[in-house]
């Protein structure tokens, strides 16, 4: 029988990578953006109707399972940002890990100034917590 686009393509790959992988299969039967700003611009109604679905269902108490249509609504804003990075020559799992290694320094060196200055972190309000975040972002960046 005919073999599709998608053959083969191993579901057991990361997420990201899956989506990208995806993308560029969709891509060799000319099913695709012609450009990055087409994306932006996918990019842009898919956060918006992201944003839509979730004033729709109202606050959900946390650990709690989510809306089903924020659920798709944000995966489709997920996958909307793996196909730009596919078209901006971007590695999106490196570039992810890469943003999460750059949070996690700077919250943590905003502990440790917190606490040279003789402040529990964990204990401050979400604002001076903040500042203490900027200030890392300066000193790590």
């Amino acid at each position: 029988g005919r073999e599709g686009t998608f053959h083969q393509l191993p579901e057991a790959l990361p997420a990201l990578t899956y989506a990208r992988k995806a993308g560029r299969r969709a891509a060799t039967v000319g099913f695709d953006y012609p450009s990055a700003k087409n994306v932006f611009a996918e990019l842009a109604d898919e956060i918006e109707e992201l944003r839509v679905a979730v004033a729709e269902a109202g606050d959900r108490p946390p650990e709690t399972e989510a809306d089903e249509r924020v659920f798709e609504e944000l995966g489709d804003v997920l996958y909307a940002t793996v196909n730009l990075a596919r078209h901006l020559n971007v590695d999106p799992e490196l570039a992810l890990r890469g943003t999460v290694r750059r949070f996690v320094g700077r919250v943590e060196e905003a502990e440790r100034l917190a606490e040279a200055e003789g402040q529990a972190f964990s204990e401050l309000s979400l604002a001076e917590q903040d500042r203490y975040f900027d200030r890392a972002k300066e000193t790590a960046s």
